[in-house]
């Protein structure tokens, strides 16, 4: 395969693929490139195009990391969008999954009936502690 030298239009081309889904021969078509679809495959495969598309994803990936407007709230929405899509396509399997991660998120799936009284005691602390009580009863 011959090594096709990067170009200054590289980073836009990312960009435009992590951020709005597009394929690289449509970002060429938009832009007039001239390329066709060949070459924009092989272009697709070089060190150079993967290394700008890798750095684009990464900072798409801290945007989204580092957005002040991301909350639990805005998860749960999320996922409720995710779980109505799977159902409109009749994937049940994959929206009673999602739906089990939702309930976990709302706190839901816990037995809240169940109390741990003993709050990760072991029995050395247990007996310890009777010994206590035992030794307080005497002086009583």
């Amino acid at each position: 395969m011959p090594q096709v030298p990067r170009q200054d239009w590289y980073e836009k081309a990312a960009a435009a693929i992590v951020r709005t889904g597009k394929t690289l021969y449509a970002y060429v078509n938009e832009a007039g490139l001239g390329l066709t679809s060949t070459e924009c495959g092989n272009i697709a495969r070089t060190k150079e195009f993967m290394a700008a598309l890798r750095a684009e994803r990464n900072k798409f990936y801290k945007e989204l990391a580092t957005d002040p407007d991301r909350s639990r709230n805005v998860a749960v929405g999320q996922l409720l969008f995710v779980i109505q899509k799977l159902l409109e396509n009749e994937q049940y399997d994959k929206a009673s999954a999602s739906l089990l991660n939702l309930f976990k998120v709302e706190g839901w799936a816990t037995d809240q009936t169940a109390i741990n009284i003993f709050n990760d005691l072991n029995s050395k602390d247990i007996d310890g502690l009777k010994r206590r009580l035992a030794e307080k009863a005497k002086k009583e």
